[in-house]
């Protein structure tokens, strides 16, 4: 088991320095391009299309190794999903959200999630912010799939099946631990976030295993994943600590409310079919 274990851990490593590694490129890449065709690289609407460029290859490439890996390892099956599943999960943030606005507008607590205040924000958008928004939206659901498909479903199962522990629980528990931990590490190359940041990542790396593992559906975690990105907008510009905190505290409480209805609603129908 350990032997296996380290094996992944140092694999695991090998792509945290390739992500070092192809940062360090891509740098080098667009200030040869800026060279050979005299841009300015400090003005702000080139910065924001290289940074956008760069993000999209580097999402692209990752997802291409995300469903090699989960073909290669026979984990596609944890990502077939039905029409009446998304409809589900959709249905699930949209309630999730409902229920974030009204708690913050009870509390005069800033919000974002539903764009109660976006009017205000937009209004001294151009045609350019409009633009890198929505650029920025579609690499949020790229981010999204990837990295729930790396590390909730191949990274989870992989640390699942070679952790040798009698008991299941434990198991789960740990795999969970140990894929969210690497999850935050991943991160710090691409943003090289402090510890409070990679501490708030490996949380939400956890909520995002619990909605995935309890509900069976990667893509209710994916379009959660979404909703934790939005605010991080470079057009919009704000924090968001509260609300992600209260979003997520709502959405498990809702998870939980529904599959204790749906038990004894099953309970209470079996009884009256022996009556």
């Amino acid at each position: 088991m350990f032997k296996k274990f380290n094996i992944l851990i140092l694999i695991f490593f090998i792509f945290v320095m390739a992500l070092y590694f192809y940062q360090f490129i891509m740098i080098y890449l667009f200030e040869g391009i800026y060279y050979f065709f005299n841009i300015r690289n400090n003005d702000p609407l080139v910065m924001t299309s290289s940074n956008l460029v760069y993000n999209f290859i580097t999402e692209i490439l990752l997802l291409i190794l995300a469903l090699f890996l989960l073909k290669k390892f026979n984990y596609t099956k944890y990502i077939k999903t039905s029409f009446k599943s998304i409809i589900k999960a959709f249905i699930f943030m949209s309630l999730s959200l409902t229920f974030t606005k009204y708690i913050l507008d009870i509390f005069k607590i800033y919000n974002i999630f539903l764009l109660t205040d976006f009017k205000n924000i937009i209004a001294s958008w151009n045609k350019i912010d409009y633009i890198v928004a929505i650029s920025q939206m579609i690499l949020f659901i790229l981010v999204a799939l990837t990295e729930e498909y790396l590390y909730r479903v191949t990274l989870y199962f992989k640390i699942s099946e070679i952790l040798n522990l009698k008991s299941n629980v434990l198991k789960i528990v740990f795999s969970i631990i140990l894929t969210n931990i690497l999850f935050s590490i991943a991160h710090y190359p691409i943003r090289h976030y402090n510890f409070s940041k990679l501490f708030e990542i490996f949380i939400t790396g956890i909520y995002f295993s619990y909605l995935f593992l309890r509900t069976g559906n990667i893509y209710l975690a994916c379009m959660m994943h979404f909703c934790f990105d939005f605010p991080i907008l470079t057009t919009v510009n704000i924090g968001y600590y509260y609300e992600e905190i209260i979003l997520l505290i709502i959405s498990i409480m809702l998870i939980e409310s529904y599959y204790m209805i749906k038990h004894y609603y099953i309970r209470l129908f079996s009884k009256y079919e022996q009556s």
